[in-house]
């Protein structure tokens, strides 16, 4: 695997957030198709400026009649900014530090080379938490800054009424260039777009798959053989045991294995969960017995990354954001690798729930010239196919822009190459009420696998709490706008 240093804290929060699935805001843009989390690895010092300003001669080019970008999305590098008279535009996003990771570090640098008289002023100094308490209450005092990185959690708090929705020519052909754009549509409007999809798969330790026997033969493919591959990495001394075979990371593996099921996780209505249904309750049931009959794992405290990055376990589900957090906390300690998550059979049309990283957001109550600025940037950076697989690469994420997704760069990434093999397979389930993300971890995960309690019974108060939520939701989910609709019930 890769080799980077990543910011510990930054990842550790991120790791929580990505967990979350659905936003935990009421308002949805449930207008398109197609689950916390986005996560973002951090990058070195030296790998941010390691990597040359050449980049952009190849990509970008240098101030001449010829646009960039080889798709709808294109940009005139000739073309003067604010008339050429110098104007500065203020930019925040999370952790942007020399710790953390810069999303837009590299892009904001050509950006100001090809355009002398525009400045972009970062914020340095907010990292995750500090940067969504203050950042909202910011923009909605009009003290905000004119463009800023945005998360689909807090989608209700900026949309539609502090965001300003890109022009429609851009919209249309981000539309054509990006996939997943028209889930997030609001109204006919397109405030922003998914950059990078993430999603699950199963996490090895290379190490303990080798002592066991095993080859790349028996990678799984079904839930099935993944049971016994597991028995097999399991570890136990007398009645405990020392090493998981497989790790139950959380609620919301339920609902991916209820996507492989066949059932959409709310009713039409997008309000109301219907997690009590015959596939739920068979996933249900599969992962209770990888406790109690199968013996292939043993619930206990901290985090399923954590248990696996101090080899109490030999397998994993989860994001692929636990990629950058193994880098950063496991480093070279010992050889992981990732495969796909195994389904019920080859009858399995829905492989798993994603969720996207998301594009900058433009701040409504900027000022005309600079909210033209800010656009004009992120025209830039949309066109720029290098921005965002640097963005994939370092986030793990499986690009959207349909020219990236044959980048050499993600080939290399395992993680990314992985995920990129079935993210066509994914559903975005949207942006869900706000407690849906407690009563995932609350029912979901500590009362059907820690406590055992009763899958049906459990299935049953999960959506009887969930309805109690529904009237905050203002809008319906996405997950029935997906093209994968069609074979989910």
């Amino acid at each position: 695997m890769k080799n980077k240093a990543i910011s510990l804290i930054l990842t550790g929060m991120l790791a929580v957030s990505m967990l979350a699935g659905c936003g935990p805001k009421e308002q949805t843009a449930a207008q398109g198709s197609q689950s916390a989390e986005p996560s973002a690895p951090a990058a070195s010092e030296e790998e941010q400026t390691s990597e040359p300003a050449a980049d952009a001669g190849t990509d970008a080019g240098t101030a001449s009649a010829e646009l960039i970008g080889n798709g709808a999305v294109t940009y005139d590098p000739s073309a003067p900014v604010n008339n050429g008279e110098d104007i500065t535009i203020t930019f925040w996003y999370d952790d942007p530090g020399p710790e953390g990771y810069q999303r837009y570090a590299r892009a904001i640098a050509d950006y100001q080379e090809l355009h002398p008289n525009v400045t972009i002023e970062v914020n340095n100094s907010l990292g995750w938490g500090d940067y969504w308490s203050k950042l909202p209450v910011a923009v909605a005092s009009g003290t905000g800054p004119d463009l800023m990185h945005f998360h689909l959690g807090w989608y209700g708090d900026f949309i539609p009424e502090l965001a300003e929705p890109y022009p429609e020519d851009l919209a249309q052909a981000l539309i054509k260039d990006f996939r997943g754009v028209e889930p997030m549509i609001y109204e006919g409007k397109v405030y922003t777009i998914p950059v990078g999809d993430m999603t699950g798969a199963i996490f090895y330790n290379k190490e303990m798959w080798k002592e066991a026997g095993l080859t790349e033969a028996d990678i799984p493919q079904t839930w099935d053989e993944l049971r016994e591959v597991a028995k097999k990495l399991t570890k136990t001394e007398g009645d405990k045991i020392v090493v998981n075979g497989m790790d139950i990371p959380d609620g919301y593996f339920l609902l991916a294995l209820n996507y492989q099921k066949g059932y959409n996780v709310f009713t039409e209505d997008g309000k109301h969960t219907q997690m009590d249904n015959p596939g739920a309750l068979e996933a249900a049931q599969m992962l209770q017995g990888f406790i109690t009959e199968d013996k292939i794992f043993a619930p206990g405290s901290g985090s399923s990354q954590e248990r696996f990055g101090n080899k109490q376990s030999a397998m994993m589900y989860n994001w692929t954001w636990a990629g950058g957090w193994l880098e950063g906390n496991v480093g070279d300690s010992f050889e992981w690798g990732v495969f796909p998550t195994p389904v019920f059979g080859e009858e399995t049309k829905v492989v798993d729930r994603n969720n996207p990283e998301v594009s900058a957001v433009v701040n409504a109550k900027s000022s005309p010239e600079n909210k033209a600025v800010a656009m004009d940037f992120l025209r830039f950076y949309f066109a720029n196919d290098s921005y965002l697989v640097e963005l994939a690469d370092k986030t793990y994420t499986a690009p959207t822009k349909i020219t990236c997704a044959e980048d050499p760069v993600i080939a290399e990434n395992e993680v990314v190459a992985t995920i990129s093999s079935y993210i066509d397979k994914t559903v975005w389930t949207g942006i869900c009420t706000s407690g849906f993300g407690d009563a995932v971890n609350q029912i979901l995960a500590d009362e059907l696998f820690i406590q055992g309690k009763d899958a049906k019974t459990t299935l049953q108060k999960f959506d009887e709490e969930n309805a109690k939520l529904a009237e905050e939701a203002l809008l319906e989910t996405a997950e029935r706008k997906s093209s994968l609709a069609q074979y989910l019930k």
